[in-house]
């Protein structure tokens, strides 16, 4: 009998890590079906930008994680930034020097973990 219940408590676990598995697969990492629409930026012509950081973050998964970096960033008054999920980073252009402080609260306040700023001037 005790050897039944453990067999239907691991059958339940491995149901719903499959169907969690399933659910990103379907709708990305963030959930939902719904797409996170992207902040736009007026300027993107990075020769009009005096500063550049090159943000590291963990925890970037799909295209809404991605997305989500950079509306963040790109609701910064004069910031044009590009987020890539493959390099776990964010290239930030500034027309205005910013803060290591500033970058790296703004990408934590959207859930994810700075690892690194390296601001080039």
């Amino acid at each position: 009998m005790g050897n039944f219940i453990i067999a239907l408590l691991v059958a339940l676990l491995i149901i719903a890590a499959l169907r969690s598995t399933k659910r990103r697969l379907t709708s990305g990492c963030c959930g939902g079906g719904d797409t996170v629409k992207s902040v736009k930026v007026a300027d993107r012509d990075p020769s009009h930008y005096q500063h550049e950081a090159v943000i590291s973050i963990d925890g970037m998964h799909c295209e809404n994680c991605k997305k989500r970096v950079e509306n963040a960033l790109n609701s910064i008054s004069g910031v044009y930034a590009r987020a890539n999920v493959e390099k776990k980073n964010a290239d930030v252009l500034m027309k205005e020097s910013l803060t290591e402080d500033v970058l790296r609260d703004t990408v934590m306040k959207a859930g994810y973990t700075v690892t690194g700023v390296t601001v080039q001037s």
